[in-house]
């Protein structure tokens, strides 16, 4: 006993100060820094930005979590990337920032102090990235709406080679196709990839959409046959798919085009008969017409264009939400009667109503179809030798639609048969 009394007094009599009070003053230390010496009742608050990294720069990422040690608080990031956490017990906090396909972040030493805003980094992003798959996806997207497209190409096919399993995978070869085709028309190249798609991912929510595709590629290089067996195969494989309508009538213009038209017309009616609510039903009408027209059979063809007009007086062209379909219509009404058939006098009122129903209707090329109808008035007019009103007509074409051509061949008929309109 005695002994050990004396070693203490050595110890305590030592220079320097004890190795255990060092050790108690380093652990105080740290639980002064960990807030764990404050009072459970100081809070704080943190906010700041999170940001995405990306293949050009970063932008605001919403809806990551971000949560942090010392408060139950979490928070959602909002649509420019902002965050904001209250009642964080002050000291040094770990903060966390973790979204779904994202790499977990982690800030440590973030300190909080009594009644105030800690701000992280100043108010500067904090950018996170996206898992390696879901990175070149994005890339590829942002290549892609800014007219990137050789970039987007590199990007998505650099996915396929390196995460040929990703859930993007199928995602990216849609838009290598998609980019060929319609980017870049390469036709042959894009139904290469396309196939790709419906190859490799058979399930994919693209493989009708890429079947389309491939319609549409033998469609455009004029390989007619081919894009019908395509688009049937689209009608055959994915009965479920909302591109049925658009298969059907493309279809239907694949046989007008290679001049069957009578197959042509049974097509387009099946467009009509199938797809009765599609916005294709319209456009199918019309080129029931148009195909008979084509056919030279022009009285059906009437019948055919005034069925458009009558049962679909406000449908538009498919992607054209304001040029409408009846106006074409009615103007091949008065081209039959007049130019293809000769009767003259039924064709000034078809034209009259292209003009008194449609005034402001245009032709796919964007040319106004009432000055052509008023012009056609005065051929007619011109046919029925009936010279004074077939000025008065060509008057009305330079009169309200100065500017056009149509003013331009007007003036030019009136000049040729003036002589015969005497004077009033």
């Amino acid at each position: 006993m005695l002994l050990g009394i004396r070693n203490f007094k050595k110890i305590k009599n030592d220079k320097g100060p004890s190795p255990v009070i060092f050790l108690i003053l380093i652990s105080f230390s740290l639980l002064l820094l960990s807030g764990c010496l404050f009072s459970p009742f100081s809070k704080g608050s943190v906010e700041g930005y999170i940001h995405e990294e990306t293949v050009i720069d970063t932008r605001p990422l919403e809806d990551a979590l971000v949560s942090i040690t010392g408060s139950s608080n979490t928070a959602l990031t909002d649509e420019e990337g902002y965050f904001r956490i209250d009642e964080v017990s002050i000291g040094s906090r770990t903060l966390t920032i973790t979204k779904e396909s994202y790499i977990t972040y982690k800030i440590l030493s973030t300190i909080i102090e009594k009644d105030e805003v800690t701000l992280i980094d100043n108010g500067n992003p904090i950018a996170i990235r996206a898992v390696d798959d879901k990175y070149l996806f994005d890339g590829g997207i942002i290549y892609y709406d800014s007219g990137k497209y050789s970039n987007a190409l590199t990007t998505f096919q650099q996915l396929i080679n390196d995460f040929p399993d990703s859930q993007y995978a199928d995602d990216a070869q849609y838009y290598i196709g998609y980019i060929n085709e319609k980017k870049f028309g390469y036709y042959i190249q894009a139904l290469l990839e396309y196939q790709e798609l419906i190859n490799n991912y058979p399930e994919s929510f693209y493989a009708d959409d890429a079947q389309l595709g491939i319609g549409n590629c033998y469609y455009v290089t004029h390989d007619y046959s081919h894009a019908i067996e395509a688009y049937q195969k689209l009608i055959d494989d994915y009965p479920e798919s909302s591109l049925l309508a658009l298969a059907q009538y493309s279809i239907a213009q694949s046989y007008r085009k290679l001049t069957n038209y009578e197959q042509a017309v049974i097509e387009f009616t099946k467009v009509i008969e199938n797809y009765p609510e599609s916005d294709y039903t319209a456009p199918a009408q019309y080129y029931i017409g148009y195909s008979y027209y084509e056919a030279k059979d022009y009285n059906q063809a009437i019948l055919e264009f005034q069925k458009a007009i009558d049962y679909y007086p406000d449908s538009t062209w498919p992607g054209e939400s304001e040029r409408f379909i009846a106006p074409c219509a009615q103007y091949y009404i008065g081209w039959c009667y007049g130019q293809k058939l000769e009767q003259w006098n039924d064709a000034i009122p078809a034209f009259q109503l292209v003009i008194d129903n449609y005034p402001n209707s245009t032709w796919s090329s964007g040319n106004e179809i009432p000055p052509d109808a008023q012009y056609q008035i005065g051929w007619c007019y011109e046919q029925l030798e009936l010279w004074c009103e077939a000025i008065d007509a060509y008057q009305l074409v330079i009169d309200n639609y100065s500017g056009t051509s149509w003013s331009n061949f007007a003036e030019e008929r009136i000049n040729a048969i003036s002589e015969n309109c005497p004077p009033s």
